[in-house]
């Protein structure tokens, strides 16, 4: 199964800030002192170079989510769909992978 979102069109969307958040990921990584903002912005830029795409899978809004781990410093687990209407990366986890959250 292929990626349902082009990690292209996601780096570019998180380089220009279009990327939100669920409150337990703003949580999880305010709670483990990253800057949200700027860890959410370096890591889903890093999908080209450094994601390995895992899965999709379906999310309790309906929405299709593509799931990577992203090697930087730590192995990140990241989930986010793409909201087509808004242009927005919508992240659903992104956390070291293994991190209870």
């Amino acid at each position: 199964m292929a990626a349902r979102y082009d990690p292209r069109e996601v780096v570019r969307l998180a380089r220009e800030g279009k990327v939100t958040a669920t409150k337990h990921v703003v949580r999880w990584l305010a709670n483990h002192d990253y800057d949200v903002k700027e860890t959410l912005v370096e890591v889903l830029s890093s999908l080209e170079s450094a994601g390995r795409y895992v899965k999709s899978c379906v999310l309790k809004n309906d929405e299709t989510a593509d799931v990577y781990l992203v090697e930087l410093e730590e192995e990140w687990y990241l989930k986010f769909w793409v909201d087509e209407d808004q242009l927005v990366v919508d992240v659903w986890s992104c956390c070291w992978d293994g991190a209870v959250h």
